[in-house]
């Protein structure tokens, strides 16, 4: 089983057609379907953004140093070296964007949005009978 973020948690779009009411008790947000679309953009507008930092990040992770000596070797690859703080902010980054991603898989699926391969999927099994 995967472990994540938003695991007992759910979201809920009051506003749209044949939207059953968020389960009493339950963990979870509820919100109108226009202000969890604004949501959505901008979820996928910051994982983009992430996504490029954490492009430009591995750099960091992977320093030299600038001299064949202990002063420099320790600096990048010494305890709070470079390339250490580098793998850290890295690390941090590549959370960030899953964090993002799982956010945007359940706005997705509370709004009822689907991927192209879903949906193809869905038509291969109706072709081979196994679904309606």
């Amino acid at each position: 089983m995967t472990s994540s973020i938003f695991n007992g948690i759910g979201f809920w779009a009051t506003d749209l057609a044949g939207a059953a009411p968020p389960p009493a008790g339950g963990q979870g947000f509820a919100m109108s379907s226009d202000e969890m679309r604004a949501m959505l953009k901008k979820a996928e507008d910051q994982r983009q953004t992430i996504e490029q930092q954490r492009n430009n990040a591995e750099i960091l992770s992977k320093a030299i140093p600038p001299a064949d000596e202990p002063v420099s070797a320790a600096a990048v690859k010494g305890p709070n070296g470079v390339n250490e703080a580098g793998n850290y902010y890295l690390g941090h980054l590549i959370y960030q964007y899953n964090y993002l991603t799982e956010l945007i898989n359940r706005l997705r699926a509370a709004l009822g949005i689907t991927e192209a391969a879903d949906d193809q999927a869905a038509d291969s099994l109706k072709k081979r009978g196994i679904a309606e």
